[in-house]
């Protein structure tokens, strides 16, 4: 004792081997901390580190020792204890704290990633702010909570983008949350952009409301006449201002300075704008109450003249007396307008003036049109009023009476004009018209009736003058007279010869009366004395009177010499002489008429004045008067003046017409001359040039008759040259496209006898035919895309040839189409059939997957089984078809269904496996039970024990009870429990024999346990637990111990250890039971709680 203090321990001695061996052999930590960091040598300081579980005097080490690999190796040691894996790592507690209380960057990510606890990796990933790193832990972490708190923290794009791919179909929370960062990190980064572009919108919409507002015609600013009422306009400048007003005040505080000076500043002109306008509307008011009555005076008055407006619209027709009565009306109004003041505002006054004129100029034009209507609609009721009267006449009709009417009817009524009034005279007329044709056809009938009478009766007047009976034929020519005025009232154009026939008897009862009277000279008077009625008589057209005057002479004429006199002749040719004039002077008077009527077409009135012309040389020298013809001279000149203006204007349009057809000639020769034939040209271009010029010649209008055949013979002369050269392009080009369909055909035999070829062969398989096959088809297919780029059309033909001709060669490359199209059909079914037979093993598998209990233990033999036929199945499959396009674009089918089958064997599996932890654990629990048996007789003074030595029966009780618990399925479990209650018995009634390795076996397990649940070891076993975690991380150095990497089955090894171990000594038993249950119970609550 005396020499202890002068004798230093080991780990003080000079030489540092020795210090260094001593270490292993120091378990104090003061003296541990004392060598690590104050040992001069730094071998001794890392030997030292080992054995340092402090994370305080680590952490100083790590950054206070002066050599780099203690600083190192202590960083090292540091991160090891922090992450737990080391035996001795301080508890979860402190190293949460340590996190907690340093930044050491490097430290912290590797705890992040590699700590034992996940309570350990989150708080280490709240310290943490490397995105790479953030982004791994959350793919990568085995805990869902660990991998959604690095999400968390995630803030760049492109790594919250590849979370979100690889977590996509492996963690839907991780990727829905990755997935709701990203898109709150895109709008983060948009919403700069998007508050500049809603800021450049808002002020761009308040400026262009600025100068909307400040415009002169800006609505804010007229004052007219409903200031009174707030202006619409106004009403939606102001909501809109309000709108953006609230649509700025949502950005504002995240507007830039620029927008928020401009914004405002925009805003006050607006402001001081609407104010202004609330002045002018205050004062406008004011206004409006003054002129108020003034107004209501013109108001009252405009309603007026428009209500006799109203009056006017309602009217078909305007007769004279009611004229009057509305023009002094119209006049009266007029007065009272021109009475009343004007309004101050000339803006306003200008307003009622207009409408009020506006409303008396549209009466007056209505009264014009009804007054025209009027006169219209007498002139048709006239018109209505004569055909009903001819309609009535008991009197022969005529049916030039009736064409006569319809025609004056055509010439004034006009359809398009017409109003309710006209409509019913025309109806009225067409039923009039109809009952007419009605009559016409009944008297053609009668007509047709008289003929029938009249052939028999002048064949009888015929004989009775033949046998000169005066006295019967007179009677006779009497009555065939009167049935031929029927007759000649109806029509004789059909039967010329009997009125040759009648007038023949009647010119032979004249000749013979003529002896009777003396000549012709009656007959002559009565055609003088019709021809002075015909001048007194009117007659609607002057063809009429003209047709009437030359029967007349014609008459006269027929009567020959026979009754010549002088004076009759005189009387009748001055007679016939009037007539002529009055005809002249009414062709003067439609010639005038006609240079009047500007509605018509020119060409119309030249037709017009040409006949009339024509008419008045054919009346040659009878009734010529100079003065007249002087008349019809200057009223034809005039009438044509305009026709001249239009044939003229006609004229200069064809001349120009035949410039435009020289230019478009002179174009084309220029062209065909200019252009090089025998190169290779852009015949489109030319085709398509040649077309719009054949298309210009075609709307170029029509030009002079003695220039028309010349100018078209020089362009079809131009375009013959063009279109030769353009057919022999176009021959060409249909050979050169023959050569191409001939060239698929070509292709198409080839394919054809390929394909044949390899399907008659018998030394390949079919998997190799296939790809020969498809090979070969691909081939042609290509050959037949190049043709198809060669394909083109220079100068079309006719259409319909044309599309035959494309159909054939698109026909004809479909051909080798379908053939890839069938192959695919082919492989489509062939796949469908390969996924259907996957499916089929896939629902088998899940099958097997649902059965529970002793089923699920033989379901792997059944999947073993599938497993194999799924290997084969694929195996096949990829032999027969790993070079097919259609497989590669298939992948994604069947990668599904590979991913289906692989989750049902997972499930498979995890069932059986489930089966048999269940069977263990049952199991387990028999023994476990069993064990506590035999604990109950080994304790020290319990009541079993103590029962069992002072009553006899006791032991038998309690072997009884003992045969009556189950057996073990395990024989040799089942051999060391007995024997253990044997050993017990026996130690109930002597001496116990116990082993002494056995208390240090239990011992062994109890600490086994405790490492295994994470809980400290009792302070008397501190020591052991150490040198056991020492022992062990020596056996694993040196690669002698197994590492059991699955905790729990770790837990049943030991948990089973610990039941079949023996008896410990009786004192110590309860001691060793509560610390073992305790460690087993915190490992499965743990362990529960993590799974």
């Amino acid at each position: 004792m005396i020499f202890d203090n002068l004798i230093k321990p080991k780990w003080q001695h000079r030489d540092p081997e020795i210090r260094k061996s001593a270490l292993e052999t120091v378990s104090d930590p003061v003296i541990i901390h004392e060598i690590a960091q104050h040992d001069n040598v730094a071998e001794v300081r890392k030997a030292a580190l080992v054995k340092i579980n402090d994370l305080e005097i680590m952490t100083a080490i790590a950054q206070q020792d002066p050599e780099g690999e203690v600083r190192e190796l202590a960083t090292q040691r540091l991160k090891q204890l922090l992450c737990g894996q080391k035996d001795k790592s301080p508890s979860l507690e402190k190293r949460l704290a340590w996190l907690r209380q340093n930044l050491n960057v490097e430290v912290i990510a590797q705890v992040a990633v590699q700590g034992q606890e996940p309570e350990l990796r989150l708080t280490a990933i709240e310290q943490l702010d490397r995105e790479g790193l953030l982004g791994d832990i959350a793919i990568n972490d085995s805990v869902s909570e660990v991998r959604l708190a690095a999400v968390e923290k995630l803030t760049q794009k492109s790594t919250l983008e590849r979370v979100f791919k690889a977590a996509r179909n492996r963690d839907k929370r991780v990727s829905r949350k990755a997935r709701e960062k990203l898109d709150e990190l895109i709008e983060s980064l948009e919403r700069p952009k998007r508050i500049r572009a809603e800021c450049e919108a808002i002020c761009g919409r308040l400026e262009s409301l600025e100068r909307r507002l400040a415009a002169e015609n800006s609505p804010l600013l007229q004052e007219n006449i409903t200031v009174i009422e707030e202006s619409k306009v106004w009403k939606q400048e102001q909501a809109e201002f309000k709108r953006l007003q609230e649509r700025w005040q949502s950005v504002a505080s995240e507007a830039e300075h620029e927008f928020q000076t401009r914004c405002s500043q925009t805003q006050q002109n607006i402001v001081v704008r609407f104010e202004r306008y609330q002045q002018a509307q205050q004062a406008a008011q004011q206004r409006e109450q003054a002129l108020g009555p003034l107004r209501a005076t013109k108001q009252n008055l405009c309603e007026q003249i428009e209500s006799l407006l109203t009056e006017l619209n309602n009217q078909p027709r305007l007769v004279d007396e009611e004229k009057t009565a509305i023009e002094q009306r119209s006049q009266a109004l007029q007065t009272q307008w021109e009475n009343t003041d004007k309004l101050d505002e000339p803006a306003e006054d200008r307003y009622w003036q207009l409408r009020f004129d506006r409303a008396v100029l549209t009466g007056q034009k209505r009264i014009q049109k009804l007054q025209e209507y009027h006169h219209l609609a007498t002139t048709l009721e006239n018109i209505c009023t004569e055909a009903e009267t001819l309609l009535h006449n008991n009197v022969a009709l005529k049916p030039e009476s009736v064409t006569d009417l319809q025609e004056r009817w055509q010439s004034i009524f006009v359809a398009d004009q017409a109003n309710e009034l006209l409509v019913t005279l025309q109806n009225r007329f067409t039923n009039t018209l109809g009952a007419l044709a009605t009559r016409l056809q009944e008297q053609k009938q009668q007509r047709e009736q008289t003929v029938h009478e009249l052939k028999p009766l002048l064949k009888d007047l015929e004989l009775a003058l033949e046998n000169g009976e005066l006295k019967t034929a007179i009677p006779l020519e009497q009555e065939a007279r009167q049935l031929f005025q029927t007759f000649d009232s109806l029509s004789v154009t059909r039967h010329k010869s009997l009125e040759k026939r009648l007038q023949s008897c009647t010119a032979k009862i004249n000749q013979l009366r003529g002896w009777q009277r003396w000549g012709n000279k009656l007959e002559r008077e009565n055609l003088c004395q019709e021809v002075e009625d015909l001048l007194t008589t009117e007659f609607d057209t002057a063809a009429e009177l003209l047709l009437l005057t030359e029967e007349k002479q014609t008459a006269w004429k027929r009567l020959g010499p026979a009754g010549y006199s002088q004076p009759l002749r005189e009387r009748f040719y001055q007679a016939c002489h009037a007539l002529y004039q009055r005809y002249r002077e009414q062709l003067c008077l439609q010639m005038e008429n006609l240079a009047h009527q500007e509605d018509r077409h020119p060409e119309e009135i030249a037709r017009l004045i040409r006949e009339a012309q024509i008419k008045w040389k054919q009346l040659g020298s009878q009734g010529h008067s100079q003065e007249l013809w002087e008349r019809f001279n200057q009223a034809s000149q005039m009438a044509y003046t305009p026709c001249q203006v239009h044939f003229n204007n006609q004229a200069q349009e064809r001349e120009q017409n035949f410039h435009k057809k020289q230019a478009l000639c002179e174009q084309l020769e220029t062209f065909v001359q200019e252009t090089q034939w025998e190169q290779p040209t852009d015949w489109k271009k030319i085709y398509h040039l040649v077309r719009e010029i054949e298309h210009a010649w075609r709307n170029i209008g029509t030009t002079d008759r003695k220039v028309k055949k010349t100018i078209q013979r020089r362009f079809q002369s131009a375009m013959q040259i063009v279109q030769l050269h353009l057919d022999a392009e176009q021959q060409r080009n249909c050979r050169y496209r023959l050569r191409l369909m001939g060239q698929i055909d070509q292709i198409i035999r080839q394919l054809q006898e390929a394909i044949n070829i390899q399907a008659s062969r018998v030394d390949v398989s079919d998997t190799e035919i296939r790809k020969i096959s498809e090979a070969k088809i691909n081939e042609a297919i290509e050959q037949v895309k190049k043709i198809q780029e060669q394909w083109y059309v220079t100068v079309p033909g006719n259409r319909r040839v044309e599309r035959e001709f494309w159909k054939v060669f698109r026909d004809s490359c479909d051909t080798v189409f379908d053939y890839r199209k069938q192959q695919q059909e082919t492989l489509k079914q062939e796949l469908q059939t390969y996924l259907d037979s996957k499916i089929q093993l896939c629902e088998q598998v899940e099958a097997l997957s649902q059965l529970t209990g002793e089923a699920i233990k033989s379901a792997l033999v059944q999947l073993k089984k599938l497993r194999e036929s799924w290997r084969n199945l694929r195996l096949d499959w990829d032999k027969a078809n790993n070079s097919s396009t259609l497989w590669r674009k298939k992948i994604k089918a069947i990668e599904v269904i590979e991913e289906r089958f692989d989750k049902a064997c997972q499930q498979v599996d995890k069932r059986y496996h489930a089966q048999l932890a269940n069977e263990r654990r049952e199991q387990l629990d028999t023994l476990r039970f069993k064990a506590a048996f035999c604990v109950e007789l080994e304790q020290a003074d319990t009541w079993v024990r103590l029962e069992a030595q002072l009553e006899p029966q006791a032991l038998a009780m309690i072997q009884s009870a003992w045969a009556q618990l189950p057996k073990l399925e395990d024989p040799h479990w089942e051999a060391t429990l007995e024997q253990r209650f044997q050993q017990a018995c026996t130690a109930l009634t002597g001496e116990s024999a116990v082993k002494a390795t056995v208390l240090s076996h239990k011992e062994t397990l109890c600490i086994r346990m405790e490492i295994a649940a994470g809980i400290e070891s009792p302070s008397g076993a501190a020591q052991a637990r150490m040198a056991y975690q020492v022992a062990r991380l020596s056996e694993a150095m040196s690669g002698g111990e197994r590492k059991i990497v699955d905790k729990p089955i770790e837990a049943e090894e030991v948990e089973r250890a610990w039941y079949l171990s023996g008896a410990a000594p009786a004192e110590q038993t309860l001691v060793l039971e509560q610390r073992f249950n305790r460690a087993w119970r915190a490992f499965y609550l743990r362990h529960y709680h993590q799974t």
